[in-house]
């Protein structure tokens, strides 16, 4: 509960000499304030509410994507900045691609937003846009009409060819005509003029379903199933279909087939199987964050809210594929188990979303840091290090165990699980667990003198035990 500031009281105190009543008042009311100082209570700050308005009292905590303010700095879920990227491994900073910063929904989710992620194909532009370490690949800006010496640099496709990079007028204009139009002797497709130019198989048709490659009728549709010209052969297995979509998420390689949309829930190629089924799908995006992986999707971000693979779970629910995977973009954050594990316990974020940042949170229990403190399974931070006459919790000066300020917990508190201070001397106290709790190289009965004879011990073939002088558990 929260109370009226001083200032209030005086004001009574002014009118009144009958004394100073101050009511409680709900932890949620909000107090306004110029400094810090207005608010007269530790760790509470004066948060910002706009030009021309007074400020609020406000506790900071760790920013999380819930519509408020939680760290007092006057702005609504502005995380801490850190990077993201939810592209396929191996393409971030790789061409165009590029990391983005982790920001809120609108639905209170993380996302990744500014992000550059590999385009679905590459365009001729001079970037490499599918992030693959190669540029324009697949163009070819000497016979290309619509980037004809460079990209983006069109011919006329019914007057013009590109021949070695440049626009080259055309002298046979129609290429399914029979009819030597420009009379150099040669007709149609026999024509170098008509060389990858597209035309109807035969008189009659409507659909221009062939083109002419090396003066012949080549086949132009490489996924009706049809063979146009005809000659025999059908789609990729036409010499002139290599390399061309034979439909949708399909490609024509080495005469066969080739599925390359591998996220859509469709057998586009026909064969196999569909997506991760596909072997053709082998190590290649299922989506953001899911990659085929032996035959199966497997979702390959665990931080992102998203079911990626859309199967056994998300994050780290998903025990199969997030198991040891990172769970936070922002890093300190480890799957196990199924659920998140904090594992970072000193940098003052709630790093796995759930019960509370640092010692607060029991994934935190009895993680020792450099600094010399630990965090206890009460949810503190205590200081361990009680001989190297440092303040290591920062408890206003209070050391090791120096008479007249000596820090509480080096003089009887705890050193870890099964360990406890007496006067900065550490104690096992447990002895029953095989381990060598207070760090003096004795486990549990040979630690003789915290785990004296008759004390519960566990035997080595896991049955209960008690103690002997020996050191040993029987």
């Amino acid at each position: 509960m929260k109370s009226f500031s001083s200032l209030f009281c005086c004001l009574v105190l002014a009118l009144s000499a009958a004394g100073c009543w101050v009511p409680e008042l709900p932890d949620d009311t909000l107090f306004s304030c110029d400094t810090a100082e207005d608010c007269a209570a530790q760790g509470v700050v004066c948060a910002p509410r706009g030009a021309g308005l007074r400020g609020y009292c406000c506790t900071p905590t760790t920013e999380v994507c819930n519509g408020k303010d939680d760290n007092c700095n006057g702005q609504l879920d502005d995380l801490t900045a850190a990077s993201c990227y939810t592209g396929p491994e191996g393409t971030k900073d790789v061409g165009g691609c590029k990391a983005g910063r982790v920001t809120c929904g609108a639905d209170g989710s993380m996302v990744c937003t500014g992000e550059v992620l590999p385009a679905s194909a590459e365009s001729c532009n001079g970037v490499d846009d599918d992030c693959d370490g190669e540029t324009d690949e697949g163009f070819n800006v000497q016979t290309d009409i619509a980037n004809c010496g460079r990209c983006g640099n069109v011919c006329n496709a019914v007057t013009q060819l590109c021949v070695d990079g440049a626009c080259k007028t055309r002298g046979e204009t129609l290429c399914d005509d029979n009819t030597d139009d420009d009379g150099d002797g040669a007709k149609d497709c026999a024509d170098s003029d008509c060389d990858n130019q597209t035309r109807v198989c035969k008189a009659g048709d409507t659909a221009k379903n062939c083109v002419c490659v090396g003066r012949a009728i080549g086949e132009a549709n490489c996924g009706d199933g049809v063979d146009n010209e005809p000659d025999g052969f059908t789609d990729c297995v036409e010499e002139e279909c290599s390399g061309k979509s034979c439909g949708t998420g399909c490609v024509c390689t080495n005469y066969v087939k080739k599925e390359i949309a591998c996220g859509d829930g469709l057998n586009n190629d026909g064969t196999e199987g569909t997506d991760c089924a596909d072997p053709d799908c082998a190590n290649q995006s299922c989506g953001a964050g899911c990659l085929c992986q032996g035959s199966k999707a497997v979702e390959t971000i665990c931080s992102d809210g998203i079911n990626n693979d859309g199967t056994e779970g998300t994050d780290c629910a998903d025990t199969v594929d997030c198991n040891g995977k990172d769970c936070s973009v922002a890093g300190g954050c480890l799957c196990s188990g199924g659920a998140a594990t904090e594992t970072v316990c000193n940098d003052g974020l709630d790093n796995d979303g759930n019960n509370g940042a640092d010692c607060a949170d029991s994934d935190c229990y009895w993680k020792s840091f450099s600094d010399g403190t630990l965090c206890t399974n009460t949810g503190t931070r205590v200081e361990v290090a009680c001989s190297d006459a440092k303040d290591n919790d920062g408890n206003a000066g209070r050391t090791d165990c120096i008479v007249g300020n000596s820090d509480s917990n080096c003089v009887s508190g705890v050193c870890g699980a099964g360990c406890s201070f007496n006067n900065c001397a550490k104690k096992e106290t447990i002895c029953n667990d095989r381990t060598d709790n207070d760090g003096d190289t004795q486990t549990d009965c040979a630690d003789k003198t915290d785990c004296p004879a008759g004390t519960a011990c566990t035997r080595t073939n896991g049955a209960a035990g008690t103690c002997q002088n020996n050191g040993s558990c029987a």
